[in-house]
């Protein structure tokens, strides 16, 4: 009888323990993440104003747009990819380059704010605005598609 106990026993954790293991469905989001799903404005980087522009557009397909003016007088379309696991962003470039960094994110209670911290060994802060991204800075950025020759911002 003492064996049959000790045998179910065992039987109840090894089933607990195999329900518990990892499936291949991503984390869902923190609340509100979801929501970058939006059109932003860099407007502060590293606790201080912006004297470069960056926008960028992230499209609820996974895929985002950034156009900046951030080594040239002209702005630069990057674009490629990007996944949230949790509250941690991370992208890749068309070519397949990663970003420099992963990004933790959190949006302020009414989705207008936007902040992006880098998880590197000395992190970053990010402040972007929602923002409808001027026409122009779409077609000059068009005109001007980096294949990585530049080196993008994120």
């Amino acid at each position: 009888m003492k064996a049959l106990k000790i045998w179910s026993l065992m039987i109840a954790v090894l089933f607990a323990a195999s329900s518990c293991e990892s499936s291949d469905q991503p984390t869902p989001p923190a609340a509100g993440v979801e929501k970058i799903v939006n059109e932003w404005k860099l407007v502060e980087w590293g606790g201080a104003d912006v004297k470069f522009t960056v926008y960028i557009d992230f499209n609820e397909d996974g895929t985002y747009e950034m156009y900046q003016q951030v080594y040239d007088l002209s702005f630069e379309k990057f674009s490629g990819a990007y996944a949230i696991s949790g509250d941690i962003v991370s992208g890749t470039y068309t070519n397949g380059d990663m970003w420099k960094s992963d990004y933790k994110v959190s949006l302020d209670s009414e989705g207008k704010i936007l902040t992006m911290v880098s998880q590197e060994d000395a992190p970053v802060t990010g402040v972007y605005e929602a923002t409808t991204i001027p026409e122009d800075v779409k077609v000059e950025g068009e005109a001007n598609t980096r294949s990585l020759e530049v080196t993008p911002f994120l």
